[in-house]
């Protein structure tokens, strides 16, 4: 369990009272870390998405047929 002081560490930037209610602010950071958790995987699962497509489209733009396939 974080104390005081960390919770309002980690609730800075946030709006309203989320950033000095220590209730609140601890609701706030404890959810905003769930997000972080989820959206580090997002994010990976995005930059793979998109790596493919601009890849996809740098073939398509040099005439560029599957290398790869046996």
């Amino acid at each position: 369990m974080m104390n005081k002081k960390e919770i309002l560490k980690l609730a800075k930037g946030f709006r309203g009272r989320a950033k000095n209610c220590i209730r609140i602010a601890r609701e706030r950071v404890e959810k905003a870390l769930q997000y972080s958790y989820r959206d580090r995987r997002t994010k990976k699962r995005d930059m793979r998405s998109l790596w493919i497509q601009r890849v996809s489209a740098g073939t398509r733009q040099h005439n560029v047929s599957n290398l790869f396939s046996a």
